[in-house]
């Protein structure tokens, strides 16, 4: 199930997972979920985020970082 989120000012895709399921690592479950928003790095005021359920697996492969956390 969907819910709608009203982005803060300022507020960014890693920060937003973290404040909904409680860890970074979703960013790829929101940006899924949110197809015509990828390409905002910062959101403006009262943006609305769709926010699909948590998944119920956790990710763990360092493959689901997204670009600029990873190692070179």
């Amino acid at each position: 199930m969907l819910k709608k989120y009203l982005a803060p000012q300022g507020a960014v895709w890693d920060r937003i997972s973290w404040e909904l399921y409680g860890d970074e690592r979703f960013i790829d479950t929101l940006l899924n979920a949110n197809p015509s928003l990828r390409h905002i790095v910062r959101f403006e005021e009262a943006t609305i985020i769709l926010i699909p359920d948590k998944p119920a697996v956790q990710p763990t492969s360092v493959t689901l970082l997204p670009p600029w956390k990873k190692a070179v």
